[in-house]
Formats: C-alpha cells, sequence, structure tokens
C-alpha cells in the first residue's frame, strides 16, 4: 500500500490519470506502453519525498517505418518521468532525458540493468532539483 500525503493537490500519484499522463506533450512518444502506478517510485532526498519517478532505457535508431530498432541496442540514453508531490495535473509533470555510458544500461545476461536505470534516473532529478 502506497504511502499518501494530504497536499490538497494530487494525494501522491494514485489521483493522477497515468492514462491522460501519456497524452502530455511528448511522454507518449518516450512512454508507448501504458503505465501503472508500480512503474513509479519514490523520489527521496535526505529523507524528504519530492514525487515520484519512473524511467527507462532508449534505443539508439528507428525503423525507416519510424519503429523502434531493438537490434541498434540501448544508446544511453534514459527517459525520466517525474511527478513532483505539487503535481496538480498531467501538465505538471516533467519529461527529462538523461544519459550514461550504454554499457550500465545492460547486465552481462542481457536483461536491463534496472538498478542502475534508476540510479541514473535519481542522480538526474536530484541535480536538476537542487539547480532550482
Amino acid at each position: 500500500m502506497p504511502i499518501r500525503y494530504d497536499t490538497g493537490f494530487i494525494v501522491v500519484i494514485d489521483d493522477l490519470n497515468l492514462d491522460e499522463l501519456r497524452k502530455a506533450g511528448r511522454i507518449g512518444y518516450y512512454f508507448r506502453y501504458p503505465l501503472h502506478r508500480n512503474n513509479f517510485h519514490d523520489l527521496r532526498i535526505n529523507d524528504h519525498i519530492y514525487g515520484h519517478y519512473t524511467a527507462k532505457p532508449l534505443y539508439g535508431h528507428l525503423t525507416p517505418e519510424g519503429r523502434v530498432d531493438k537490434s541498434a541496442g540501448f544508446n544511453g540514453d534514459v527517459a525520466v518521468l517525474f511527478v513532483p508531490l505539487a503535481a496538480k495535473t498531467a501538465g505538471d509533470v516533467k519529461l527529462f532525458i538523461s544519459h550514461t555510458a550504454p554499457k550500465n544500461i545492460q547486465l552481462p545476461t542481457g536483461k536491463r540493468n534496472w538498478r542502475k536505470i534508476n540510479d541514473v534516473a535519481v542522480k538526474f532529478l536530484t541535480k536538476h532539483l537542487e539547480e532550482k
């Protein structure tokens, strides 16, 4: 059961329409699959929750038909979707593209290295929030 914070805005992410979120801006371009609550993680910095995020690695090329070319492999770009605690609408959600060395995206087994992908997202968001 997720922790719920009564902020007077969206109660964390549970009240945000995730299907509508995919229609906002370029979010659906990078997050083509349906989003679910369990895709999101708390963004905690020094015991303070700033919101929620999800991240996914991006492939480096598209086919001539405009589809993802998985044979090209990951290029090191990571799409990061951040939902601040104060978000009122899908328009308040932020989309970022971060980057890491492409070798960090996959484990030697070929599976995605979700720990590293999420670390890239958290480091990027932490730096972004510190600069504000």
